[in-house]
Order: structure tokens, then sequence, then C-alpha cells
């Protein structure tokens, strides 16, 4: 877990609430100057006073708050980020009413109560609009305690990084041309091939060619390997996409990303400037999609400010 928010300003503002307690306040001023009623100017007073320390109680209901949250993880643009949040106390004292908001949520992450030992969890959940690699996410804590005549706002710009994909879009299919690679496809056998032997299975790897014989004796997960030189792979190529603006083409090889893991298939992909070998798995997808999400031109490093209305 990572801090959000350390010694961020706390402001404290006036809100549509402000506004009907003024007219109650001018409403009393004129009932009693135009009555001479010294009851009304007392209330009137005693809700001026009562109003000006819910400022004070409303600053402090965020001083001293610790918002933590879990890592984010990666998503297509168009989807949303989940953000885990945990809330607690440095102070040991309780807090109430607090809601925490991020440019485009359109629900807040909301802490009704927090006392004063413990913490309390919560889920924010941001539209991921456009793709990159953020090493922020910019949020807003506000809190309306104890009157709702004012609201504490305290803003904030965590160090959370995280990825937004291309969104996998596009209505080419996959490549028909095969590149061929100098050596075989770990794991695949092609018609002819000759029995090579076994490896260590890796994480991410696709489990079709594990020998599950040998692992229900107790061996490790091994991966069966062929001898033979018939191994093909899709070539993911950016200069395939000839014609179409930076963005489409992004979508598109996301997609054809998606597509050749989803069927099994080895792939490489080739972008401007950089080129990643043939490969399958799951860390081999997302270093794709990764190298997708922060191609040129930069997109710098956070989200719109947040929006707290």
């Amino acid at each position: 877990m990572k801090p959000l928010c350390s010694a961020a300003r706390i402001w404290v503002l006036p809100n549509r609430n402000t506004v009907g307690l003024l007219a109650v306040l001018a409403g009393m001023w004129y009932a009693g100057a135009s009555q001479n009623n010294g009851a009304a100017y007392l209330l009137c007073f005693v809700l001026t006073a009562v109003a000006l320390v819910s400022i004070l109680h409303a600053w402090a209901n965020l001083r001293g708050l610790i918002l933590e949250a879990d890592p984010i993880r990666p998503v297509f643009a168009g989807e949303e980020r989940v953000v885990p949040l945990q809330a607690s106390s440095a102070r040991h004292r309780a807090h109430f009413g607090i809601r925490v908001k991020a440019g485009g949520a359109e629900q807040p992450a909301v802490f009704p109560h927090l006392e004063a030992e413990g913490a309390v969890v919560a889920e924010l959940r941001v539209p991921a609009r456009q793709r990159g690699f953020f090493e922020t996410l910019p949020v807003c804590l506000e809190s309306r305690f104890p009157l709702g005549f004012f609201t504490a706002r305290q803003f904030c710009n965590p160090a959370q990084a995280h990825f937004v994909y291309p969104e996998p879009v596009g209505s080419r299919p996959l490549p028909s041309s095969l590149q061929p690679a100098r050596h075989a496809r770990d794991g695949l056998r092609a018609e002819g091939d000759d029995f090579g032997g076994v490896r260590s299975w890796r994480p991410g790897e696709s489990q079709r060619h594990i020998d599950w014989k040998a692992a229900a004796r107790g061996q490790p997960l091994l991966i069966k390997q062929w001898s033979g030189d018939s191994d093909d792979t899709q070539a993911l190529d950016w200069n395939l996409l000839a014609g179409l603006d930076t963005e489409t083409r992004l979508s598109q090889l996301a997609r054809w990303v998606v597509l050749a893991e989803r069927a099994g298939s080895s792939y490489g992909l080739a972008l401007p400037g950089v080129t990643l070998p043939p490969s399958r798995g799951e860390a081999h997808y997302h270093a794709c999609l990764r190298l997708l999400a922060q191609f040129a031109p930069r997109l710098g490093a956070a989200d719109a400010p947040a929006d707290c209305p």
C-alpha cells in the first residue's frame, strides 16, 4: 500500500447550503432591525457563531487523514480503472463523511465514518479516457461535516504508476503473412517433428503442452519440446497499417495482440525504433501492450485535474 496524500493544503469553501444560510441570517437581521426584536438579533448572532465554528471543524475533519491505495491494474482505454482505497487516521481521531473523487468519475468513493483506530476500505472507479503510462492519479478529498454549510477540500497528486492500453479495436484481420523463426517454438509440435525432450515450464506460458503425467508423479511442471524448423510466428508490424493515423494504428495493433494471444500463437511486435521478438504468454502480452501504451507522441504523466463540483 502506498500513501496517496501527504500534507496537502486544506481549503474550506462555501457551497449551495451557504447561500441558504445567508438568506436565513439576512431574514433574521431584517426581523430584528424592522421590529426591534432582540430575540431575532440573538438568534442571528448565535447561528452566525455556530456557522463560523463549523468552518474550523470542517477543516479539522480532513486534517490528519491517511489515504492509501493498492496498485492499479492496467486497463484498456474506454474501460474503468479500479482503485482500491483504504483510509485511516494519523491523529487517532474520528473522521466523518469523507468523499474521494477523481476526474471523470461518476461516483466518489465514500467513507461515511472512520473510527479513531483501524481503517476503512472503499473502491474508486475512474474512466480511462486515453492510453499512456500515468505516474500519478489526481484525487480530491471532500467533506461537508459537521453542518453542511461549508465544504472542506484537499487536492492530492499521488504517485501511483499505472498503464492504460490502447483500445483494442479495428476491422483488419490478423496478418496472413508469417515470419519464419530460426528455432522451433517451444512446446508446439509440427507434423514430422521429433520429440526433443522437456524443459521447465515458465509462468505465463500456455499449459497445453505441459507433461501432466510427469506432474501427476510429483515432478515439477515440464514442457514437451519438439525438434524441427517449422515454427512460424505472427509478425505484427506497424508498416502493415500504412495510411492510418497513429491512434488508429495503435488500436489495431492492440487488437492483433489480443487475438494472437487468445489463439495461442507466437507473435512479435514491430514499431518505429523498437521491436519485440516473437514470444507468447502473459508476460509477452503485457510487454507488447505496454509498448503500445507508451508510444509517442508523449501523453504526459497525469490525467486532468480532479473534478470536485
